[in-house]
Order: structure tokens, then sequence, then C-alpha cells
């Protein structure tokens, strides 16, 4: 298991977590995003994050790659998608919200899917 530890310029996002899959692409030179789709690769899966230094450890296996060999990539994770496949299960469900920006923002809705898990 070949690891390499990136670290971020900026804060990591509120939503990556452990297991979370990583990918990377280049950087045009007019400073956005590649748009060749065949340009996105993966890197690994996230073992470890360490929000007080910015950092997150990934699983590169058998790929040959350098930190520093991401300096002008844009670095990107997704999600598991076996994991939400469906809606809340059971009869009880508790939310925390949480607004980590210093602005005033306003909820304009919320929603959910509900099943019931049993009767």
């Amino acid at each position: 298991m070949a690891t390499i530890t990136i670290t971020i310029g900026s804060s990591l996002s509120d939503s990556l977590s452990i297991g979370d899959t990583t990918y990377y692409v280049p950087l045009s030179s007019s400073g956005g995003f590649s748009s060749n789709n065949g340009s996105l690769v993966q890197l690994g899966d996230v073992t470890a994050i360490s929000t007080s230094t910015n950092t997150i450890t990934v699983d590169v296996g058998s790929t040959h790659i350098d930190e520093d060999d991401l300096d002008h990539y844009m670095l990107l994770f997704s999600k598991d998608a076996a994991v939400n496949t469906s809606g809340l299960t059971g009869y009880y469900a508790e939310v925390k919200m949480k607004n980590n920006s210093t602005t005033e923002s306003e909820l304009f809705a919320v929603g959910s899917e509900i099943i019931q898990s049993s009767k």
C-alpha cells in the first residue's frame, strides 16, 4: 500500500471523509480546469485527514506519483455511490445543520426521503 500526503492550500471540505475516492485533473493555462473528460484520473482512496494541517493521506496503490507532481492539478473527491442508494429508514431522524460562512445566509427549503423500515 503506497500512500502520499497532500497538503491543501486552503481549508479542507467539511464533506471530505476517510474512504472517499480522490481524482485529479490538469488545470488549463487560463486558470480553469481542463474540459477534456479523458484527463480525469483516479488517484486513490483517502486513508487519513488532518484538519489542523490541511493534509490528506491517499492510498495510491501501485501508482508512481509524488505530491509535487500535483502542483498544476485540481484535486476532486467522490463518495461511495453504494452507501447512498436509498432514503432514511426507521421512525426517527435527527438533523444538524451548520453554516461555516461568515456572512448571513438564508435557508429556502429542506427536503428528505423517508422510508418506514418496519410496521
